[in-house]
């Protein structure tokens, strides 16, 4: 996904429905020279980033080559609001939680539609949920697409 080593920083931004082909070939195309030229405090960042399953824009820092600060970090967040402004797609919208049903289909539900459907056990501690909490590329190879009861959505399975 992102050619960065394991302890390089991530962030996870989740668009609020999924991208069409040419949106994400827009995204791709604006990321990729922001990528090239993002710096912090006038150093260059090694950044990568990758758009995954037309829904998430996942973008990574080598922090031990050049750290990320403040300003570089909300560099990275005005660029991709936007990118977002101009497509009609939020990607800080933290309500939304996508889920996968049985069939590996990936879903969007709203919070509140979430904990509905746990009550209805339609998503169980089973379901694999997106964490998208995740802080560094090892967790994101590991535990970003993972299943409700190992992730912070099992907080919602206590409420109900």
């Amino acid at each position: 996904m992102l050619n960065l080593p394991p302890y390089a920083r991530v962030w996870v931004f989740q668009a609020n429905r999924f991208l069409k082909p040419e949106e994400v070939t827009y995204v791709q195309d604006h990321m990729r020279d922001f990528i090239g030229q993002w710096a912090s405090h006038g150093n260059e960042l090694y950044g990568d980033f990758a758009v995954e399953y037309n829904l998430f824009l996942v973008v990574g820092a080598d922090e031990s080559k050049s750290p990320t600060s403040g300003c570089s970090i909300d560099s990275l967040n005005r660029k991709i609001r936007e990118i977002g402004d101009v497509l009609g797609i939020d990607f800080f919208d933290r309500l939304k939680i996508a889920y996968e049903d049985a069939s590996t289909k990936i879903h969007i539900a709203s919070m509140g539609e979430f904990k509905d459907l746990m009550a209805q056990d339609r998503i169980t501690g089973q379901t694999t949920v997106y964490n998208n909490l995740v802080e560094n590329v090892g967790e994101l190879d590991e535990k970003w697409r993972t299943i409700v009861k190992h992730s912070w959505h099992k907080n919602l399975l206590q409420i109900l």
